[in-house]
C-alpha cells in the first residue's frame, strides 16, 4: 500500500460522529483541561498503535497473525473472537450514531430503517475492497475534510459567543486521558492487517501515526469545541447547523470510511477462527448481524454505552497487546504451541489490573496496566529462564 494511501485510510478512521462525541464527553475539565488531556492521551494511544502497525509489517503477519505468534494457535483463535465481537460493536456504534444524527436533521425518518439502511451501504462498501473502493475511498476521505472544514468554520463563528455553562457529570483528567487513549487503542486488533502490506517502514508506522494522530486529534476537539461554546453535542449541532445537509453527508461518509474496516477486519479475524479462505462470507455474516442490532438500538443509551464500550476494549487489548509488544522488544521466538496458558493468564491479570485501576481511580488505567503486565511479564521470563537453566 502506497503512503498517500495509508494516510487517507487512517484519516478517514479518524473522522467519525463517535470521536466528536466522545471529546465533547471532556467538557466538564473545560477548554485547556480537556484539550491538554486529548492531546496526552492521542500522543500514547497513537503510539501504541503505530507500533502494533509496525510489528505486523516487521513479521509480514497481519493482527490476528501477530497475536497467535505470542498466545499460540488456540490463544489467538481467543483473541480474535473478542476481536470480532469488539469490531460488530464499533459498527453498530457507527451506525447508531449516523442513523442519530442524520434522523436529528430529518426527524420525519424512522431511527431503525435509516440505521439498517446505513449498515447495508458499509457492508457495500466493504465487499468493494481491495477493487475500486480503494480509489473511492481515497476520494470520500479528500471529500470528507473539505465538508468537515466547513463545519469547523461554522463552529469558529461561534468563538465570540460566551462559552455555555459546564455541563453536570464527573470527568477527571486521568478519565479524559484514558478515553482519549481508548479510541486508537480501539484499532490495535485490525492495523496490522493494513500496514502488513505497506511500501516501507515509515508508511507502516510513521503514516498511520500522522494519519490518526491528525484526523482523531482534531475531532475529539471539535467535539469539546462544540460542548463548550455551544452547549451541547455533536447531535444537537447537526441538528442546528445552517449547512446541517452538508453535515448529514459528513456523517454519511465518515460512517463508510471508518466502518469498512470493521468488517473486513472482522471477516479477517475469523478466517483464523473458522480457518475460511474466502473472506466474503464472514464480511455478509457481520455485516447482517450488526445491521440488525443497529436497527433495534436503544438510541437514548449510547452516551453511557459507547464510555463503557470504549473502557472495556481498553480492558481487553491492552494487556494483549503489551505481551505482544514486548515478545517483540524482547525477540521473543516463536513457540509452536496450540495454547499458550502462561502468557493468557497474564493477558487476563492484567485485565483484571486494568479494572481495579479504572474502577478505584488509581491513575491512567492503561498505562497503569501497561506497567502491571510488564513487570509480571518479566518476573515470569526471568523465572522461567532459571527454571529451565536447572
Amino acid at each position: 500500500m502506497k503512503k498517500p494511501t495509508m494516510l487517507l485510510l487512517w484519516i478517514g478512521a479518524a473522522i467519525s460522529i463517535s470521536e466528536i462525541f466522545t471529546g465533547g464527553l471532556t467538557v466538564p475539565l473545560g477548554l485547556v483541561k480537556g484539550g491538554a488531556a486529548i492531546v496526552i492521551g492521542h500522543l500514547i494511544g497513537v503510539s501504541l498503535l503505530s507500533f502494533g502497525g509496525y510489528i505486523s509489517f516487521s513479521r509480514g503477519e497481519n493482527a490476528m497473525g501477530a497475536v497467535a505468534r505470542s498466545f499460540g494457535g488456540v490463544g489467538g483463535k481467543i483473541v480474535a473472537f473478542c476481536n470480532v465481537v469488539q469490531l460488530i460493536g464499533w459498527t453498530v456504534v457507527m451506525t447508531v450514531q449516523a442513523g442519530g444524527a442524520i434522523t436529528s436533521v430529518l426527524p420525519r425518518l424512522p431511527f431503525a430503517p435509516v440505521a439498517f439502511a446505513l449498515s447495508a451501504l458499509v457492508l457495500v462498501w466493504a465487499l468493494l475492497l481491495g477493487s475500486p473502493a480503494v480509489r473511492l475511498n481515497n476520494f470520500a476521505v479528500l471529500l470528507l475534510i473539505l465538508m468537515c472544514a466547513a463545519l469547523f468554520g461554522e463552529a469558529l463563528g461561534g468563538v465570540g459567543a460566551a462559552p455555555a455553562a459546564p455541563t453536570s457529570g464527573a470527568m477527571s483528567f486521568a478519565l479524559a486521558v484514558e478515553l482519549s487513549i481508548a479510541m486508537p487503542v480501539s484499532w490495535l486488533p485490525l492495523i496490522g492487517d493494513y500496514t502488513v502490506s505497506a511500501n516501507d517502514r515509515s508508511c507502516a508506522c510513521v503514516i498511520p501515526f500522522a494519519g490518526y494522530f491528525t484526523g482523531s486529534t482534531l475531532m475529539y476537539l471539535f467535539g469539546l469545541f462544540i460542548a463548550v461554546f455551544a452547549g451541547g453535542d455533536i447531535f444537537s449541532f447537526v441538528a442546528g447547523s445552517r449547512f446541517r445537509y452538508i453535515a448529514c453527508g459528513v456523517v454519511l461518509l465518515s460512517t463508510l470510511t471508518t466502518a469498512f474496516l470493521d468488517l473486513y477486519s472482522a471477516a479477517e479475524s475469523s478466517g483464523r477462527i473458522l480457518g475460511a479462505k474466502s473472506k466474503y462470507g464472514p464480511i455478509i455474516a457481520a455485516g447482517v448481524l450488526a445491521a440488525i442490532i443497529s436497527a433495534v438500538f436503544p438510541i437514548e443509551l449510547y452516551s453511557s454505552f459507547l464510555e463503557q464500550f470504549l473502557t472495556s476494549i481498553g480492558m481487553v487489548f491492552v494487556p494483549v497487546y503489551t505481551i505482544i509488544f514486548l515478545d517483540f522488544i524482547m525477540s521473543e521466538p516463536s513457540v509452536d504451541k496450540a495454547l499458550r496458558i502462561d502468557k493468557l493468564i497474564i493477558a487476563a491479570a492484567g485485565m483484571v489490573a486494568y479494572n481495579r485501576f479504572a474502577g478505584y481511580g488509581v491513575g491512567i488505567p492503561t498505562v497503569m496496566s501497561i506497567l502491571f503486565v510488564a513487570v509480571f511479564y518479566t518476573l515470569y521470563s526471568i523465572a522461567a529462564k532459571k527454571g529451565a537453566s536447572i
